[in-house]
């Protein structure tokens, strides 16, 4: 349970330290300002577009949501971050997901680093290399890791399935 945390907790600033500054805007909500302390807070847009129930379904284990609340550093106004949502095993079980919502974040170039396998069906594209699963539709990129114990042969199938959840509600 304590690596699924470390995990889902380093992810955010792994998918903020890899995103470009983007080059436009659209009417995509974006962080917005906290009423209290003038903080930025993210939408919480990631958590219904998969939810719990989804979770649970794709990993065959109970789990708790840990929605993000706050962007990671270089997430704040003006990033491409624009919500997130941690989801854990609830029990002893090492599994979870995370998922990260982004504007305007072009993703073709994934199709050319060795080792992402680019998948059909889910979104506008997709690209998928284990842990990992990056897709996108219309202008919001979305970002899929799963955390399962290393000799997971369905982890794939399940990254997947989450991923054309997620396509299907953006």
């Amino acid at each position: 349970m304590r690596r699924v945390l470390t995990v889902l907790a380093l992810t955010p600033l792994l998918a903020t330290a890899c995103s470009p500054t983007p080059s436009s805007t659209s009417g995509t909500p974006a962080p917005s300002a906290s009423a209290a302390g003038g903080g930025v807070r993210l939408n919480g847009q990631a958590c219904t577009v998969l939810t719990t129930a989804d979770v649970q379904t794709a990993l065959g284990v109970p789990v708790n949501q840990l929605p993000m609340s706050s962007p990671p550093p270089g997430g704040g106004p003006g990033g491409t971050l624009i919500s997130g949502c941690n989801y854990a095993s609830a029990g002893s079980t090492s599994a979870g997901v995370s998922l990260l919502l982004f504007r305007d974040l072009p993703i073709d170039f994934f199709g050319t680093v060795p080792g992402y396998q680019k998948l059909a069906g889910i979104g506008d594209r997709a690209y998928l290399q284990s842990p990992l699963l990056v897709g996108q539709k219309g202008n919001i990129t979305f970002q899929l890791i799963i955390v399962s114990a290393p000799d997971d042969a369905t982890r794939d199938q399940k990254l997947q399935a989450m991923a054309r959840v997620v396509a299907g509600r953006l």
